[in-house]
């Protein structure tokens, strides 16, 4: 390699003399073009600058190409400007990308916290929804109805609620009928083999199957604003008051049958438990009637 200065020239114009490892350098920056020629005194015709380099191995000289080597108006090579566009592109779309994990990301929290919140809600509903089904049954345990004192020839007493401070509550419009004991004996047998003939799997209400021909009855009234209700009793005997009582169970309605029996010469003030284990729900006709005690 020579250290003597190189000649160059543009348009048949000296633009000036260069030292040879500058020149490489000074042609990737723009500053020459690949039209420019050189002289030296070791190369003394002028030729192109790119084989000029070639010819005399010009140190770090990296070859460039005439479409991409031409400066742009700013001074600038175009090959320096799609580098710098390459690297926004870039940088844009990892910026992008975290921009869209990152909404990814957060999308799943916010899923996940709502199925939480969702789940602590359903388990709440259920709670509160097993408190009401409790506390509708034991509400049912509470109900009574007993016999009060009264005139020879009337049958009254009353139907009421037990709250949960233990004072009774009174249950108007509840009706109540009032049959000959055999004769009720003598329906349920004759409803419990009619349903043992219903074909399995038949949709039947068993509390309305065994209310719907019910025998005409003695006398029906409803109790008053009181709870109360009275019947009047032609002749002494075995007696049978039937009643139903709608409620509420898992924000369905349901409604519970009686059949208590008792004997209208009985000492007063019998008192007659209702409850969820004593209401028509086993369909056996020894289980059906209810012993006043």
């Amino acid at each position: 390699m020579s250290n003597r200065l190189v000649h160059v020239a543009r348009n048949g114009k000296v633009l000036g003399q260069y030292p040879p490892e500058q020149l490489a350098a000074l042609i990737d920056t723009g500053h020459f073009l690949d039209s420019d020629l050189c002289y030296s005194e070791t190369c003394p015709e002028w030729i192109p600058m790119p084989e000029f380099l070639k010819k005399i191995d010009a140190p770090k000289y990296s070859t460039v190409h005439a479409g991409e080597s031409k400066p742009s108006a700013g001074g600038y090579p175009r090959r320096g400007r799609r580098s710098r566009r390459n690297v926004t592109a870039l940088l844009s779309g990892w910026i992008a990308f975290l921009l869209a994990l990152s909404a990814v990301i957060g999308s799943g929290f916010w899923i996940a916290s709502l199925s939480s919140e969702i789940g602590a809600r359903s388990a709440r509903i259920a709670e509160l929804d097993k408190k009401l089904e409790e506390k509708e049954k034991e509400n049912l345990k509470l109900l009574f109805v007993s016999r009060e004192m009264a005139e020879s020839g009337i049958v009254r007493g009353c139907i009421v609620l037990r709250n949960e401070a233990g004072k009774r509550v009174a249950m108007p419009g509840v009706p109540v009928f009032l049959f000959p004991r055999k004769v009720i004996e003598n329906y349920i047998e004759t409803r419990a083999g009619e349903s043992a003939r219903i074909p399995a799997g038949t949709n039947v209400g068993e509390n309305e199957f065994f209310t719907t021909n019910l025998p005409s009855p003695t006398a029906a009234t409803s109790t008053d604003a009181s709870g109360r209700f009275e019947f009047p009793v032609s002749e002494p005997g075995e007696y049978v008051l039937f009643t139903r009582i709608g409620g509420f169970a898992q924000g369905k309605q349901t409604t519970r049958i009686w059949f208590v029996a008792f004997n209208s010469q009985d000492p007063l003030n019998t008192l007659v438990q209702i409850s969820e284990t004593n209401c028509v729900q086993q369909f056996v006709p020894s289980l059906m009637i209810v012993e006043g005690r």
